[in-house]
């Protein structure tokens, strides 16, 4: 790999690492990531994907993130409030937190200077 495209693979493979890492202190609403990580997310998968990468499969499709329902607190019997939703958009924590493990998966399978082992062993017949 070229130096510059080292260092570029390198800076995309920590904000992914990171947002790993941090999941849990980015998690808002339980079980929700704001957006803005999402594309932090996509940045990243952007880079890999310029310096030859192939990562398209591991992206979030844009049908996952969503304005979500927030809490209504007052309800009457017989009447109905129309739906509102928050503006920002959100996408579930356990999406997000597979397609990461996925795509550093297979950089840490198909990158690594000693190739990995996949499978199992027999024992020796001895």
């Amino acid at each position: 790999m070229q130096e510059k495209n080292q260092d570029s693979f390198e800076r995309a493979y920590a904000t992914l690492h990171a947002l790993r890492s941090n999941i849990d202190n980015i998690t808002t609403a339980g079980a929700r990531v704001e957006e803005k990580y999402v594309e932090e997310y996509h940045a990243a998968l952007d880079t890999l994907q310029r310096i030859g990468i192939d990562v398209a499969q591991f992206r979030i499709p844009p049908s996952e993130v969503q304005h979500r329902e927030p809490i209504i607190t007052v309800t009457y019997p017989g009447t109905e409030r129309p739906k509102q939703y928050t503006k920002e958009k959100y996408v579930a924590k356990a999406l997000l937190l597979t397609k990461l493990d996925e795509v550093l998966i297979y950089l840490d399978n198909t990158l690594s200077e000693k190739p990995r082992k996949i499978g199992f062993s027999l024992p020796d017949k001895s």
